[in-house]
C-alpha cells in the first residue's frame, strides 16, 4: 500500500510536470513568434521607407540632369564658338580613337603571333617529351635531363632516375617506370 500510495504520488507529480513544462513551452513558442512578427513588419517599413527615400533621390537628381543639359544645349545653340570647339572636339576623338583602334590591332596581332609562336614551341617540346618517355623512342640520358630540369622535389628525381636505370634493360618494367615520370610531369 505505501508503495502503491508513493507510485501514485510520483505519477501526479510529474503529470503536474509536464503539464507545467508544456504551458512553459507552448508560451515561450507564442512569445517567439510574436517577437519574430514585430521584427518582420519593422523590417518591411524600414525597406519600404528606404525605397521611398532612394526613389525621391533618384528623381530629383534625373530633373535636375534634365535642367541642367537642357540649360547646356542652348547655351551651345547661341554661340558658334561652342559648335567650332564640338567640331574639333570631334576630330580630335575621331583621330585619337584611330591611333588606339591602331595601336591595339598591332599590339593583338603581336600578340597573337608570339601566343603561337610559344603554343607551337610546346607542342613541340611535349611531342618531344613523349616520344623520349616511350618505350620506342627513350633515351635514358635525355629522360635523366628531363627529370632534373623539372620542378619534382630532390627525393623524387632521385628515386625515378634509380628506378629508370634499373628498369632500361627490361622493357615491361621501362614502361611502368616512364608512366610513373610522365605522371610526375602531369603529361
Amino acid at each position: 500500500e505505501t508503495a502503491a500510495a508513493a507510485a501514485t504520488a510520483a505519477s501526479d507529480a510529474a503529470a503536474t510536470a509536464a503539464e507545467t513544462a508544456t504551458e512553459t513551452a507552448t508560451a515561450a513558442v507564442e512569445g517567439a513568434a510574436d517577437a519574430a512578427t514585430a521584427v518582420a513588419d519593422t523590417a518591411t517599413e524600414t525597406a519600404s521607407t528606404a525605397v521611398d527615400a532612394v526613389t525621391d533621390t533618384a528623381t530629383a537628381a534625373v530633373d535636375t540632369a534634365t535642367d541642367t543639359a537642357a540649360a547646356a544645349v542652348e547655351t551651345a545653340t547661341d554661340t558658334a564658338a561652342a559648335v567650332a570647339v564640338a567640331d574639333t572636339a570631334t576630330e580630335t576623338a575621331t583621330a585619337a580613337t584611330d591611333a588606339v583602334t591602331g595601336a591595339v590591332t598591332e599590339t593583338t596581332t603581336e600578340a597573337a603571333t608570339e601566343t603561337a609562336t610559344a603554343e607551337a614551341a610546346t607542342d613541340a617540346a611535349s611531342g618531344g617529351m613523349a616520344d623520349l618517355l616511350s618505350v620506342d623512342g627513350f633515351n635514358l640520358d635525355k629522360v635523366s635531363e628531363m627529370i632534373e630540369g623539372s620542378e619534382m622535389g630532390a627525393f623524387q628525381k632521385t628515386a625515378l632516375k634509380t628506378a629508370l636505370d634499373k628498369a632500361k634493360d627490361n622493357p615491361e618494367v621501362l614502361e611502368t617506370v616512364l608512366a610513373k615520370i610522365k605522371e610526375a610531369m602531369g603529361l
